[in-house]
């Protein structure tokens, strides 16, 4: 800002923002000034009759004495001189219009003035409705489609009477009140036990969940088992005879593959709808870590969530479950692989839970390579909370510990850590290598060992009635 700017702010009068005449229809937020600080000027809309001033320096003092009166001259000679000129243009143009008109516009020409050439459109044709008029019919149709099309009218018939929708309440409420959310669910046995994701069923353990069935029959159904960590859940229906779905081993799935989606994208009003793509890649990590799972291009929106991902041989590979959601990301959605399915559901259905995965108790984060450079620190899985029924809150392991190997096997991050807890049970004894870095230039950063038994992992577990 200029100096001579900086040294004008303390004589800016308190009324500089000075209103219009007529005031404005609009509210506008008053403008202070305090401890003389500069403010910023308020440019109001276009269509506001107020005027602002510039605060940036101080309006300039009036004239006086025979100044005054020099310029009052001035003025009156300047407005005299502006009301002749506008008085002399309007007369031009009145002069020019009489011309032109006088003159006018010759026949299939334009006036001499005139940028816009006058075009006469055609006439309408003269048609009335009529019994002879021709009559739109169809053409026949060759039976035979193509093996794509084929391919995806089987898939559909096969599996689409083995999707469900699922209608989740607000949990203690009942079914008269609204829903709070729908998704769908894959039936996978006669007798009606259906698998869907855990985010379906949400808090509906106590309240239970409406089924709806391809046929739009309706059942209420109890919530069996849910597990978070892999976003799964079971339901049970009291019903008969039922299309449960086949499951394909999804080891066996190869990028490229054709892959089919059908649930209920939108919820209800949108219920059985297939959507085709391929599979895009394996193995992917999002977020917990508990699952690798299909990446795959055919559309999958909200509803879709429990519903069935399936193969070209009408068979199940995975239960759709997320997508990527974000303006610059398109035909990336995830699918939990129906291995992962199988195994998790066949436990819910049993215990109610996932009653052989043990933990240490423990929540951590990855040691990336980056932080390990930057800080000279290994990598593995940082601990960050230890719980109070953890086996390590026993032993010397404390939070911001590194865990570097599990019974020898080296771990860089949380993700290999889960990937090789999955190998034991609950009772199994492990060693730990674990890593402290130093806190304080005083202190030094050593390793060391803890052998530890795991504990069940509950996390799962159905709530109990209150």
């Amino acid at each position: 800002m200029p100096e001579s700017f900086e040294n004008n702010f303390d004589n800016v009068p308190e009324n500089i923002y000075q209103p219009a005449a007529e005031p404005s229809s609009y509210d506008v937020p008053p403008v202070s000034q305090s401890d003389n600080k500069p403010q910023q000027p308020v440019y109001l809309p276009y269509y506001s009759p107020q005027f602002i001033y510039s605060i940036y320096g101080t309006p300039s003092p009036k004239p006086s004495g025979h100044k005054r009166t020099v310029k009052a001259f001035l003025t009156w000679a300047g407005s005299l001189m502006a009301i002749f000129a506008v008085a002399i243009t309007l007369f031009v143009i009145s002069d020019m219009g009489e011309k032109v008109s006088e003159k006018g516009i010759p026949k299939g020409g334009k006036a001499e003035s005139s940028t816009i050439e006058q075009k006469k459109l055609p006439a309408a044709p003269d048609a009335k409705p009529s019994e002879d008029g021709p009559q739109i019919s169809s053409v026949e149709t060759p039976e035979s489609m193509s093996d794509e099309t084929k391919i995806a009218n089987e898939v559909y018939n096969k599996v689409s009477e083995s999707i469900v929708c699922i209608t989740s309440y607000e949990s203690g409420k009942d079914y008269t009140l609204d829903a709070v959310g729908e998704g769908s669910g894959i039936i996978i046995s006669e007798d009606g036990y259906i698998a869907t994701n855990s985010h379906v069923v949400d808090d509906s353990k106590k309240t239970g969940v409406m089924v709806t069935l391809w046929n739009d029959k309706q059942y209420l159904g109890t919530v069996i088992g849910v597990d978070e960590k892999t976003d799964l859940a079971v339901i049970k229906i009291d019903a008969k005879n039922l299309n449960p779905a086949e499951f394909a081993d999804s080891d066996t799935l190869r990028v490229g593959q054709q892959a089919f989606a059908i649930g209920n994208p939108g919820g209800s009003a949108f219920s059985n709808s297939m959507t085709k793509g391929a599979i895009s890649a394996l193995n992917r990590i999002l977020s917990s870590g508990y699952v690798r799972y299909i990446q795959t291009d055919a559309a999958i929106n909200p509803g879709n969530s429990g519903g069935a991902l399936i193969n070209e041989h009408a068979q199940v590979i995975g239960i759709n479950t997320a997508k990527l959601a974000a303006v610059d990301f398109e035909g990336m959605g995830f699918a939990i692989p129906s291995n992962t399915v199988m195994e998790i559901v066949n436990k819910l259905i049993r215990y109610g839970y996932v009653n052989d995965r043990g933990t240490l108790g423990i929540e951590g984060r990855s040691c990336t390579l980056y932080m390990s450079k930057a800080n000279n620190i290994p990598q593995g899985m940082m601990i960050t909370k230890i719980r109070s029924d953890s086996p390590l809150a026993k032993t010397d392991a404390k939070k911001d510990d590194i865990i570097t190997a599990v019974n020898g096997v080296t771990i860089t991050s949380s993700t290999e850590m889960i990937d090789e807890m999955k190998k034991y049970k609950p009772g199994d004894e492990i060693i730990l290598t674990m890593y402290r870095p130093a806190s304080s230039k005083s202190e030094t950063a050593y390793s060391f060992t803890v052998k530890v038994k795991l504990i069940p992992d509950t996390s799962s577990e159905s709530d109990e009635d209150d």
